[in-house]
């Protein structure tokens, strides 16, 4: 996929990134499955112990904080696992490398604290422009946009990334909002859409909800529809980040130059070991 080191208007971009989905599904399924997998397993281990379904009231408020906190927590170290893997699977594929689940996952150790911390970050950026006439948190949410992406493929500082995408997107913040914008409203019609079709296949479930097996579906399909979505924004975000090196960083003669020192690092070596 080399071929495609080159700038690329807005639509091309979204184009690229259902194609790179498309023809690297596995890869990408499979690392998006795996840790929502030990999310869901915890979720019905949680379940199964009967937590939430105390009647004290002091305990339900009690035990739903404390629920609370723990599954926000396992959540972020999840997406983060899943955004990391993600990164460098779509950056293995975009510069033609070859890859796979685990070797994506074994590149993430180091990277999740700091994922997590620019997320942080860059949500309490954006909220804070929100509570300042929304503009300014519109416009931050764009030019901060590349943040997790920079912090995962240069291993940079978490306090760095920000900056870092501020200086790739100078410029260009409204492409990277219609990127966001773009992505978004296809997740959000995607899950509403399979959410209908699962309650129009199953008219019972709205009857029984609250039951235990009610939460176990909505467990299982949350689960499912999370794994196929959420690899989509981290494929359009590493895409876009890309695409900004090749436009400001000229990185297309950057990763070429660096392919040809390979090539004649490795010809000289087998020359070396021809005349041995």
């Amino acid at each position: 996929m080399s071929d495609s080191l080159r700038p690329l208007t807005t639509g091309q971009l979204l184009d690229k990134t259902f194609q790179t989905y498309r023809q690297n599904f596995v890869l990408f399924v499979g690392i998006s499955a795996v840790p929502h997998a030990c999310l869901l397993v915890m979720q019905l281990c949680m379940l199964a112990m009967g937590i939430g379904t105390v009647r004290t009231p002091a305990k339900v408020a009690l035990t739903s904080i404390i629920v609370g906190i723990f599954a926000l927590f396992i959540s972020l170290v999840v997406t983060a696992i899943t955004t990391a893997a993600t990164t460098f699977g779509v950056s293995d594929v975009y510069l033609d490398k070859e890859t796979s689940i685990s070797a994506c996952f074994a590149r993430v150790k180091g990277r999740v604290g700091k994922v997590i911390y620019v997320s942080f970050e860059l949500g309490a950026r954006v909220f804070v422009g929100f509570l300042l006439l929304i503009i300014p948190g519109i416009y931050w949410a764009g030019k901060y946009g590349l943040a997790v992406p920079a912090v995962v493929l240069e291993d940079i500082k978490g306090r760095k990334a920000c900056a870092r995408s501020a200086e790739l997107t100078k410029g260009s913040v409204g492409r990277i909002l219609t990127i966001y914008f773009l992505i978004w409203v296809l997740i959000v019609a995607v899950s509403a859409g399979l959410m209908a079709v699962l309650l129009f296949a199953a008219p019972s479930l709205r009857r029984a909800a609250g039951t235990t097996s009610s939460n176990v579906l909505q467990y299982l399909v949350s689960a499912a529809v999370n794994t196929l979505i959420s690899p989509v924004m981290s494929i359009a975000l590493t895409l876009a980040y890309y695409d900004q090196r090749v436009r400001k960083e000229a990185f297309d003669i950057e990763n070429m130059m660096s392919m040809l020192g390979e090539q004649r690092a490795a010809s000289a070596e087998n020359t070396t070991r021809a005349t041995l």
